[in-house]
């Protein structure tokens, strides 16, 4: 692991000696600490979280306390809450063949968006970081295989 980051970091290095540009866009995680590019309007902001799960972790510990607080001054409208979720509930193990939907990118294919859109100074497409990253995904296994590629059975797999 440490490794990584090391190389991580030297790929960082390179990158903003090439591009010193970019140098106002590089911000560290305020609960990580961790180094990561951010969008150029956000540049002067040093309260920023990381997209790799921090930003997520603190939405959710911020949301916790709200609702917490919310309802122990509102016990009566956590009980009705928790009563139109057990009928949900109820209701839904009646009724069967319910497709859940496809969830969106990950946060980190938008980071990757991001970092590419910055280096090559231009938007780049979501669709477009998706099939770029499914090209760099191609490579022939240990065991050799026929048949279709590593990549793309990985994306008949999820459905796309």
């Amino acid at each position: 692991m440490r490794g990584l980051v090391r190389s991580y970091y030297a790929q960082m290095r390179s990158l903003l000696r090439d591009r010193p540009d970019l140098r106002p866009s590089l911000k560290r995680c305020r609960h990580c600490r961790i180094l990561f590019f951010t969008d150029p309007r956000n540049a002067g902001r040093s309260d920023l979280c990381c997209g790799f799960g921090c930003r997520a972790a603190h939405r959710r510990q911020r949301d916790s306390r709200r609702t917490a607080a919310y309802y122990r001054e509102h016990p009566e409208k956590k009980r009705c809450q928790n009563r139109k979720r057990y009928l949900l509930a109820a209701r839904s193990q009646r009724e069967s063949g319910v497709q859940p939907q496809e969830g969106t990118a990950a946060p980190i294919v938008h980071h990757v968006r991001l970092i590419v859109s910055l280096i090559e100074r231009r938007v780049v497409g979501l669709d477009e970081i998706i099939r770029m990253l499914g090209q760099k995904e191609r490579q022939h296994r240990m065991g050799r295989q026929r048949g279709a590629s590593y990549g793309a059975r990985r994306i008949d797999a999820r459905g796309s």
